[in-house]
């Protein structure tokens, strides 16, 4: 016997579901409450497992750092360097960027002072 979905949607429809008695879920209720209530568990993360991680990772590291310092070339010749840095040390140099440098360093001087006596107080 093959039906179409309409027909299975009209037969389904139909069908008066039961429902269970309020005793019966008053009992089921009850049961339920009496039930312990799961603790969460907390899963402690093995350090081995973390070590050897982070022991692999760098073991890695050091391989590629090694394998670059084994295969570059470390001769340089300096006497091809020609830096003539005093035009470019005048200009850089002036007096109100070294104003301003000192400005600066003296205000981030004070804020850091500023947190490390509110730490020391609160």
């Amino acid at each position: 016997m093959k039906m179409t979905d309409d027909e299975m949607d009209a037969l389904l429809k139909s069908i008066a579901l039961d429902e269970p008695s309020m005793s019966f879920n008053r009992k089921v209720m009850e049961h339920v409450t009496l039930e312990r209530v799961p603790v969460t568990l907390k899963t402690k993360v093995n350090k081995r497992i973390i070590y050897s991680i982070a022991a692999f990772f760098i073991t890695c590291i050091l391989g590629i750092f090694l394998y670059a310092l084994a295969y570059s070339n470390f001769h340089y010749n300096w006497s091809k360097i020609d830096l003539d840095l005093g035009k470019a040390a005048d200009k850089v140099l002036s007096s109100g960027f070294l104003k301003l440098f000192l400005m600066l360093d003296a205000v981030i001087a004070l804020v850091w002072l500023d947190s490390v006596l509110r730490r020391r107080l609160a």
